[in-house]
């Protein structure tokens, strides 16, 4: 019997001791803002959208108010088109007028692309490939490695030149020729075995830029580049790449991927991101926002309610949690 207490009694004291080491992002000076009410609730989001309960869509440049069909969420847009789907595989191309074109596959859709009469894909099983419109079928599929645990903000295929990117779920990114449908090259970003999927995809100049949660990598002319951190978020903006670590620092790279700048909020967990012209904004998990200038010299924190839930930022403003923060009202000063 006392050796069952004196186990019990030392469990107790490891589990105390895991849960009071945590530690929390603690600024030493905060300032208040307003938050003004959604009227809405985020059901849905991706790396470049969400989706409001009365069916709104958010973009990463605006909201758009389409009609989605129940259980549909947004995945990708173009200028004239979204891309929606279901948890049973349905796609959806919707536009102001409504659905106008429809397609099937074996999976959910988490990601695809939208290119002249093509849709690039990717499901959730890790298949990917190219449904024809025309055709009404898929003309190209290939099977990834499975992945049993994924990152919600899955990256979208991207068209190169001729060549179509295409970032799978296993931290691997496929390079296909959409004329041949042949694989021109694979390239892996990370080789972690969970949370590994494409969360980043985007070029700078002439580098393509792709990161997964574990790993940054720039492909140019000059050969591949590695950034090797925990990575909460990437941007692009204004010739320049912003990293939002899992440590809390926020990195300013050119697009071979140097440091130029980099500051660290410890122990800041980041929960999304944004930058514009002149400021950077990284949203804390414990209800804070930081509002730092471009160069991360100068910065203030503002006292926000906890993230609780999904978070978006769409044009100027985060949503989350009803709420909704109108970032051109702040400042770092």
């Amino acid at each position: 019997m006392y050796k069952k207490i004196l186990l019990a009694s030392s469990i107790a004291t490891i589990l105390f001791a895991g849960c009071s080491s945590k530690q929390y992002f603690e600024p030493k000076e905060t300032s208040s803002l307003t938050a003004s009410n959604m009227g809405d609730k985020l059901i849905n989001y991706s790396r470049d959208g969400a989706t409001l309960a009365s069916g709104t869509i958010l973009t990463k440049n605006q909201a758009i108010k389409i009609k989605l069909d129940k259980g549909f969420y947004f995945i990708n847009n173009n200028r004239n088109a979204a891309i929606t789907a279901d948890l049973q595989g349905n796609c959806h191309i919707v536009t102001q007028k409504g659905t106008v074109a429809s397609a099937k596959f074996p999976q959910a859709l988490v990601a695809g692309t939208l290119i002249g009469q093509y849709l690039v894909y990717v499901l959730q099983n890790n298949n990917y490939g190219i449904y024809d419109f025309k055709e009404k079928r898929i003309v190209y599929n290939n099977e990834a490695h499975k992945a049993y645990a994924i990152d919600r903000r899955i990256a979208n295929p991207l068209l190169v030149d001729k060549l179509v990117v295409i970032p799978t779920l296993d931290g691997k990114l496929v390079v296909l020729d959409l004329a041949t449908r042949k694989i021109s090259k694979e390239i892996f970003v990370s080789t972690e075995k969970s949370l590994n999927n494409i969360i980043f995809l985007g070029t700078l100049n002439n580098a393509l830029i792709a990161a997964t949660p574990h790993k940054m990598i720039s492909l140019s002319s000059k050969g591949k580049k590695e950034y090797d951190k925990e990575i909460s978020d990437v941007i692009i903006n204004g010739g320049k790449v912003f990293v939002f670590q899992k440590d809390g620092k926020i990195a300013k790279l050119d697009e071979s991927l140097s440091v130029i700048n980099e500051k660290k909020f410890k122990f800041a967990h980041f929960s999304t991101s944004a930058v514009d012209k002149k400021k950077i904004y990284g949203l804390e998990r414990q209800g804070y926002l930081i509002v730092a200038n471009r160069n991360l010299s100068k910065y203030k924190v503002y006292n926000t309610s906890k993230v609780e839930n999904f978070t978006f930022v769409s044009g100027d403003k985060i949503y989350y949690d009803g709420e909704i923060i109108d970032l051109s009202k702040l400042s770092y000063k």
